[in-house]
Parts: structure tokens; C-alpha cells; sequence
């Protein structure tokens, strides 16, 4: 699933809920079944004219961004790899419980986002940031 629809779904979720109105109704002012505005608000839509009716029902205004696509970057790939590893051997997991722990609990997209002053640090000190932000999106490894 498209995890950007899921967004606008979850976003026009929201905002119905707030002009107080079930799925039905607005279903009903733009001529679509219950369903359909379901399905929009579970990301599993993307007829961006029902979106956009969907919107215009809850006066809203729905906005598209293009963005030009990042390439991987070899470099960025090979920290995040061995911050992995570093992660794993501090906390005694197998390289795939720490990914998928990191990946769980936001650590991977913090090392992607933040790679710019991370990679400037020790290993030491990019683990115990990733232990922290885990800790913070619910992880309990400490």
C-alpha cells in the first residue's frame, strides 16, 4: 500500500470526523457508495477525482507535491549498514532483529533523514542516539 494515499486517506479520515459526518454521508454528497470513502480513507484509492470530491465535500483543499526522486547513496547505504551492524553487537541481536527492530521503531528513517551530522559521529554515539529514538517510538531495548 502506497504509504502517501494511506496518508491523505488517514488526513481526510480526520477531517470528516471533525465536521462530525459518517462515511455514508459523504458518500452521499459527492454520489459514492460508503465504501468508496472507505476505501479513500484506508489509502486503497488512487482516483485522485474522488479524492479531490471527497475534499471538496469537507472544504478542504487536497495539494500534490512533485519532488524529484533521491537516488540511493552508496555512502549513506553503507553507514546505515554499519550502524545496523554496530546496533546488533551493543544490544546482542542478529543483524536482522536489529533492522528490523530499527526499521520498526523509526531508528532507520532517523539515520536517513539526520545522515548529514550522524555520520560525522562515532559509532558509539549514532548507537546510543538510535537506542534513544527507539525508545522514544516505543521500543524497549535500553
Amino acid at each position: 500500500m502506497n504509504t502517501k494515499l494511506k496518508k491523505i486517506g488517514e488526513l481526510l479520515n480526520i477531517c470528516r470526523k471533525n465536521r462530525g459526518l459518517t462515511q455514508e454521508e459523504v458518500g452521499s454528497m459527492i454520489g459514492v457508495q460508503k465504501a468508496m470513502v472507505s476505501k479513500v480513507e484506508n489509502g486503497l484509492c488512487v482516483n485522485f477525482d474522488t479524492i479531490s470530491r471527497i475534499a471538496a465535500a469537507l472544504e478542504v483543499e487536497p495539494m500534490v507535491e512533485l519532488k524529484p526522486v533521491k537516488k540511493a547513496d552508496k555512502n549513506i547505504i553503507d553507514y546505515v549498514m554499519t550502524a545496523i551492524i554496530e546496533f546488533a553487537k551493543r544490544h546482542r541481536l542478529t543483524i536482522k532483529e536489529a533492522s528490523n527492530y530499527l526499521n520498526r521503531f523509526k531508528g532507520i528513517d532517523f539515520l536517513m533523514e539526520f545522515y548529514d551530522v550522524e555520520h560525522t559521529l562515532s559509532f558509539n554515539d549514532c548507537v546510543d542516539d538510535l537506542t534513544v529514538v527507539c525508545q522514544n517510538n516505543g521500543g524497549e531495548i535500553r
